[in-house]
């Protein structure tokens, strides 16, 4: 029998792509800082991270990716280690420029591998967004991973990885299992999409405001009502997730993501300029993906599964992320949760997010 996922249906779909909107950084200006003081912070920090190991790896290359150039970074202390293919969210924000502020120690266990997907990040430099646009589809992101993974995998010289996919990341990182099951060791979701994170994030808001009094939240959140609605412009899941962000969902303890949006201002792996130009690619990226089909989640993967969720989650909301995850069927399946962290629980709580990728998904990448 042909299994053929369920689609996001209606107003879900058309919001699918910006689920985990905002979720890894956006851009800051090349005004962040002078041009001196970054470039001097941004050398010490590449030598802090250099690879110095004999049998270690640190490329930061582009890679012909039908018909598209996307620059891949590539990084571990020891080859032998296995490889994690990290595939981000937004849509459009990449987590390369990020991975500076925790990655580090992954790097003694793991080769991780952080690639710019089509036409953002390093990438939006020479993109030509005009030719761009008709072929920026969910579709057509899964076959770039597809084939960026293809590329991995004869460029290390393995057989399987580790897909990590991060927030919106999710969704291509399942598609990709779904398609590619003998090429991964497991799948892992951090910050996972359920398809019905929306009408629950909206009540939780509600729940929230009203318990703290919060006026201004309860006026605009019933501006919007009701929410989710077909239709609907992007303006209000923009609402909901600076909401989310105030009441502890996006960075526990923190009420933006100003600190995080300012993250690739001090990326060894972007210039100044790369850094000034991600605002718009992502802004291109959001716009162009919204409203076009494709989008689905599993009902099963042939993989194992382990998820990785904040507990305070609110931008990919953790209970309708549970949930989907005791639906799923796979092989095996690992929730994983996250106690103080929300939708960035690598930056949040790292010790814990790199003991539970030793004790949890290290040990699914060794062949019995």
């Amino acid at each position: 029998m042909i299994f053929r996922p369920p689609r996001i249906a209606g107003w879900r779909r058309r919001l699918a792509p910006i689920l985990g909107l905002l979720s890894a950084p956006l851009a800051v200006t090349a005004q962040t800082a002078p041009p001196l003081l970054r470039d001097s912070v941004v050398a010490r920090l590449a030598e802090l991270r250099r690879i110095h190991t004999p049998d270690g790896i640190e490329l930061l290359e582009p890679v012909a990716i039908d018909g598209t150039t996307q620059w891949v970074s590539v990084r571990g202390k020891h080859r032998e280690n296995p490889v994690i293919v990290m595939i981000h969210g937004g849509p459009g924000s990449p987590t390369m420029p990020m991975a500076w502020a925790y990655q580090s120690p992954w790097e003694d266990f793991f080769t991780v591998v952080h690639y710019d997907q089509r036409g953002v990040g390093k990438n939006a430099a020479t993109a030509d967004t005009a030719a761009l646009t008709p072929t920026l589809t969910f579709n057509q992101l899964v076959r770039d991973a597809e084939l960026m993974v293809g590329w991995v995998r004869a460029k290390l010289g393995v057989q399987r990885v580790v897909v990590m996919g991060y927030s919106y990341g999710t969704m291509i990182g399942m598609a990709l299992a779904q398609r590619r099951p003998e090429w991964l060791h497991a799948y892992v979701g951090v910050g996972q999409v359920s398809g019905s994170g929306d009408a629950y994030l909206y009540q939780r808001l509600r729940m929230l405001a009203q318990a703290a009094g919060q006026r201004d939240a309860m006026r605009e959140l019933d501006s919007i009502a009701p929410y989710p609605r077909p239709g609907a412009p992007v303006s209000t899941v923009l609402l909901t997730r600076k909401w989310a962000r105030y009441f502890n969902g996006g960075w526990y303890g923190k009420p933006t993501f100003d600190l995080l949006f300012a993250l690739p201002a001090w990326a060894p792996e972007y210039t100044a300029a790369d850094v000034a130009r991600q605002t718009a690619a992502t802004q291109w990226t959001t716009r162009t993906l919204v409203g076009r089909d494709g989008a689905t989640l599993p009902d099963s993967l042939a993989v194992p599964v382990v998820v990785m969720q904040g507990k305070h989650d609110l931008h990919t909301p953790y209970e309708p992320a549970r949930a989907y995850v005791e639906r799923l069927r796979a092989p095996h399946k690992a929730f994983i949760t996250l106690e103080w962290s929300a939708h960035v629980p690598m930056l949040e709580e790292p010790g814990q997010f790199l003991q539970q990728l030793l004790t949890v998904v290290q040990p699914l990448t060794v062949r019995r």
